[in-house]
């Protein structure tokens, strides 16, 4: 296993515990670190995704990167963890079979993705 793959592994793991600790209040509030919309014209939070909007596009950039940009479904609060995880481990299966500077670019994308969305988090 190399660097990138046990960081991002790591950051699996913290995102996981992140998420299922947020309550609904939570993730409907704007963190300290939320990005900004792209709009940035949101009259309520001053252009600040609020931490569910934050997964929300966190799922689809993950989507992009490992499976196609395929639609990610809403499945609710309950299972935003999970489709965090699922989609980060369906973006480093796809990579089995790429070259290595292909691989670990890929890698380096999710790594980065998941990294921005435990910071947004916070």
């Amino acid at each position: 296993m190399d660097n990138v793959t046990a960081d991002l592994e790591t950051e699996v793991r913290r995102l996981r515990m992140r998420i299922i600790g947020l309550n609904s209040r939570q993730l409907s509030e704007v963190g300290p670190n939320s990005p900004e919309t792209a709009a940035g014209t949101d009259e309520t939070t001053a252009g600040a995704l609020s931490r569910r909007d934050t997964i929300a596009e966190a799922l689809a950039q993950f989507s992009s990167i490992g499976s196609g940009g395929r639609p990610v479904p809403d499945l609710g609060e309950q299972s935003l963890a999970d489709q965090v995880v699922v989609l980060i481990e369906e973006g480093v299966a796809t990579t089995a079979d790429l070259p290595e500077p292909q691989r670990q670019e890929r890698l380096e994308l999710l790594l980065d993705a998941a990294v921005r969305l435990r910071r947004g988090l916070a």
